[in-house]
């Protein structure tokens, strides 16, 4: 089973303005694949910048998950800018 952690920074007017997306494209992706989502923001932001962190948990099959989250990304209609910076980190259970 493996986690994944999406994580990118912006200005927090930017950060209100796309966290309804970004829960949208999580509920649907924790539809299509099973896999329970969180959408968090960094709480001690000191420069000036919000973080988001989407958190994904349970992903039984990393290949077709990654599959859906990119396709929900592409229909979300994210920023340009935000969809460049999304930095992924993946972790396993030991």
């Amino acid at each position: 089973m493996q986690h994944w952690f999406v994580y990118y920074k912006l200005e927090p007017a930017v950060a209100r303005d796309v966290e309804p997306r970004v829960r949208r494209l999580q509920q649907e992706v924790a539809a299509a694949s099973g896999v329970r989502t969180q959408l968090m923001r960094r709480a001690d932001g000191g420069d000036g910048l919000a973080t988001l962190l989407e958190v994904y948990d349970g992903i039984a099959q990393p290949g077709s998950f990654e599959a859906a989250l990119t396709a929900a990304v592409a229909r979300a209609g994210l920023p340009a800018s935000l969809v460049e910076q999304r930095r992924t980190e993946k972790f396993e259970q030991v």
